[in-house]
Protein backbone atom coordinates (compact mmCIF):
# COMPACT_ATOMS: atom_id res chain seq x y z
CA UNK A 1 0.00 0.00 0.00
CA UNK A 2 2.72 2.10 0.94
CA UNK A 3 4.04 0.99 -2.65
CA UNK A 4 1.01 2.63 -4.12
CA UNK A 5 0.95 6.01 -2.48
CA UNK A 6 4.85 6.51 -3.35
CA UNK A 7 3.99 5.55 -6.77
CA UNK A 8 0.91 7.85 -6.96
CA UNK A 9 2.69 10.65 -5.38
CA UNK A 10 5.83 10.27 -7.95
CA UNK A 11 3.07 10.29 -10.81
CA UNK A 12 1.35 13.70 -9.32
CA UNK A 13 4.81 15.27 -8.52
CA UNK A 14 5.66 14.75 -12.22
CA UNK A 15 2.14 15.28 -13.41
CA UNK A 16 2.99 18.81 -11.95
CA UNK A 17 6.06 19.34 -13.06
CA UNK A 18 5.39 18.60 -16.90
CA UNK A 19 2.27 21.05 -16.35
CA UNK A 20 4.73 23.49 -15.07
CA UNK A 21 7.15 23.26 -17.98
CA UNK A 22 4.41 22.94 -20.36
CA UNK A 23 2.17 25.91 -19.30
CA UNK A 24 5.83 27.82 -19.19
CA UNK A 25 7.23 26.72 -22.60
CA UNK A 26 3.73 28.02 -24.15
CA UNK A 27 3.95 31.19 -22.67
CA UNK A 28 7.72 31.70 -23.59
CA UNK A 29 6.18 30.42 -27.37
CA UNK A 30 3.37 32.69 -27.15
CA UNK A 31 5.63 36.17 -26.29
CA UNK A 32 7.54 35.00 -28.92
CA UNK A 33 5.12 34.75 -32.09
CA UNK A 34 3.82 37.93 -30.84
CA UNK A 35 7.47 39.33 -30.95
CA UNK A 36 7.59 38.05 -34.61
CA UNK A 37 3.96 39.41 -35.86
CA UNK A 38 5.32 42.90 -34.21
CA UNK A 39 8.33 43.00 -35.96
CA UNK A 40 6.63 41.21 -39.45
CA UNK A 41 4.75 44.37 -39.09
CA UNK A 42 7.13 46.85 -38.64
CA UNK A 43 9.10 45.45 -41.73
CA UNK A 44 5.97 45.31 -43.18
CA UNK A 45 5.07 48.93 -42.51
CA UNK A 46 8.71 50.35 -43.47
CA UNK A 47 8.24 48.38 -46.70
CA UNK A 48 5.47 49.99 -47.94
CA UNK A 49 5.79 53.38 -45.94
CA UNK A 50 7.91 55.02 -49.05
CA UNK A 51 4.97 53.90 -51.73
CA UNK A 52 2.37 54.83 -49.33
CA UNK A 53 4.23 58.49 -48.83
CA UNK A 54 4.53 58.74 -52.50
CA UNK A 55 0.67 57.54 -53.38
CA UNK A 56 -0.71 60.07 -51.29
CA UNK A 57 1.50 62.75 -53.02
CA UNK A 58 1.12 61.81 -56.36
CA UNK A 59 -2.96 61.53 -55.10
CA UNK A 60 -1.95 65.08 -54.08
CA UNK A 61 -0.67 66.56 -57.26
CA UNK A 62 -3.21 64.31 -59.52
CA UNK A 63 -6.23 66.75 -57.69
CA UNK A 64 -4.14 70.04 -58.34
CA UNK A 65 -3.28 69.05 -61.82
CA UNK A 66 -7.01 68.40 -62.42
CA UNK A 67 -8.61 71.55 -60.46
CA UNK A 68 -10.41 73.34 -63.17
CA UNK A 69 -8.68 76.42 -62.41
CA UNK A 70 -5.18 74.85 -62.79
CA UNK A 71 -6.27 72.76 -65.19
CA UNK A 72 -7.58 75.16 -67.67
CA UNK A 73 -4.72 77.76 -67.33
CA UNK A 74 -2.27 74.97 -67.92
CA UNK A 75 -4.13 73.64 -71.15
CA UNK A 76 -5.32 76.54 -72.93
CA UNK A 77 -5.13 77.14 -76.48
CA UNK A 78 -6.13 80.79 -77.42
CA UNK A 79 -6.20 79.74 -80.99
CA UNK A 80 -8.83 76.74 -80.49
CA UNK A 81 -12.25 76.97 -80.38
CA UNK A 82 -14.06 75.74 -77.45
CA UNK A 83 -15.11 72.17 -78.87
CA UNK A 84 -10.99 71.64 -79.47
CA UNK A 85 -10.25 72.89 -76.01
CA UNK A 86 -12.71 71.19 -74.45
CA UNK A 87 -11.60 67.81 -76.18
CA UNK A 88 -7.75 68.58 -75.12
CA UNK A 89 -8.99 69.20 -71.59
CA UNK A 90 -10.92 65.74 -71.36
CA UNK A 91 -7.87 64.07 -72.87
CA UNK A 92 -5.69 66.07 -70.37
CA UNK A 93 -7.83 64.79 -67.10
CA UNK A 94 -8.06 61.10 -68.41
CA UNK A 95 -4.20 61.38 -68.94
CA UNK A 96 -3.48 62.52 -66.03
CA UNK A 97 -5.83 60.35 -64.00
CA UNK A 98 -4.46 56.91 -65.94
CA UNK A 99 -1.08 57.84 -65.25
CA UNK A 100 -1.78 57.46 -61.43
CA UNK A 101 -4.15 54.44 -61.66
CA UNK A 102 -1.47 52.62 -59.72
CA UNK A 103 -1.58 54.45 -56.79
CA UNK A 104 -4.89 53.18 -56.01
CA UNK A 105 -2.96 50.09 -54.00
CA UNK A 106 -1.84 52.43 -51.34
CA UNK A 107 -4.97 54.48 -50.77
CA UNK A 108 -7.81 53.04 -49.01
CA UNK A 109 -11.21 52.66 -51.31
CA UNK A 110 -12.53 55.08 -49.80
CA UNK A 111 -9.79 57.65 -50.85
CA UNK A 112 -9.59 56.24 -54.12
CA UNK A 113 -13.71 56.68 -54.90
CA UNK A 114 -13.73 60.14 -53.73
CA UNK A 115 -10.78 60.70 -56.38
CA UNK A 116 -12.51 59.06 -59.19
CA UNK A 117 -15.94 61.31 -58.25
CA UNK A 118 -13.78 64.41 -58.33
CA UNK A 119 -12.19 63.56 -61.63
CA UNK A 120 -15.82 62.61 -62.79
CA UNK A 121 -17.09 66.32 -61.45
CA UNK A 122 -14.53 67.96 -63.36
CA UNK A 123 -15.26 66.27 -66.48
CA UNK A 124 -18.94 66.68 -65.92
CA UNK A 125 -18.06 70.61 -65.36
CA UNK A 126 -15.69 70.78 -68.98
CA UNK A 127 -18.87 69.08 -70.80
CA UNK A 128 -21.51 71.19 -68.92
CA UNK A 129 -19.74 74.17 -69.67
CA UNK A 130 -18.82 72.88 -73.18
CA UNK A 131 -22.58 72.49 -74.36
CA UNK A 132 -23.32 75.89 -72.71
CA UNK A 133 -21.86 78.20 -75.42
CA UNK A 134 -22.19 78.72 -79.34
CA UNK A 135 -20.54 76.68 -82.02
CA UNK A 136 -18.31 79.68 -82.74
CA UNK A 137 -17.52 80.35 -79.35
CA UNK A 138 -13.38 80.28 -78.26
CA UNK A 139 -11.15 78.53 -76.31
CA UNK A 140 -10.70 81.68 -74.05
CA UNK A 141 -14.54 81.19 -73.52
CA UNK A 142 -14.76 77.81 -72.40
CA UNK A 143 -12.29 78.53 -70.03
CA UNK A 144 -14.34 81.63 -68.48
CA UNK A 145 -17.68 79.32 -68.32
CA UNK A 146 -15.46 76.29 -66.44
CA UNK A 147 -14.41 78.92 -63.85
CA UNK A 148 -17.71 80.23 -63.67
CA UNK A 149 -19.10 76.66 -62.89
CA UNK A 150 -16.77 76.22 -60.56
CA UNK A 151 -16.92 79.39 -58.25
CA UNK A 152 -20.33 78.83 -58.09
CA UNK A 153 -19.49 75.66 -55.66
CA UNK A 154 -18.63 76.10 -52.04
CA UNK A 155 -16.13 73.66 -51.93
CA UNK A 156 -15.22 71.78 -55.83
CA UNK A 157 -14.77 68.04 -54.89
CA UNK A 158 -11.30 68.14 -55.94
CA UNK A 159 -10.86 70.63 -52.75
CA UNK A 160 -12.82 67.74 -50.63
CA UNK A 161 -10.78 64.96 -51.47
CA UNK A 162 -7.69 66.82 -51.15
CA UNK A 163 -8.82 67.49 -47.66
CA UNK A 164 -9.58 63.90 -46.99
CA UNK A 165 -6.30 62.37 -48.20
CA UNK A 166 -4.49 64.73 -46.18
CA UNK A 167 -6.78 63.68 -43.33
CA UNK A 168 -6.38 59.73 -43.90
CA UNK A 169 -2.36 60.18 -44.25
CA UNK A 170 -2.30 62.14 -41.05
CA UNK A 171 -4.03 59.07 -39.25
CA UNK A 172 -2.35 56.88 -41.03
CA UNK A 173 1.37 58.37 -39.79
CA UNK A 174 -0.18 58.83 -36.39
Amino acid sequence: MELIFVVISFLLVNLALVTIVYLFLKRQHDHHLVKLQTELQLQRQNYFLPSKLEAYQRCILLLDRITPANLTLRTLQVTHNAKMQQSILVKTVREEFEHNIAQQLFVSPQAWTMLVHAKEEVLRVINLASNTLGPDSSATDLAAKILEISAQLEQFPTEICRSYLQNEFQRFNA
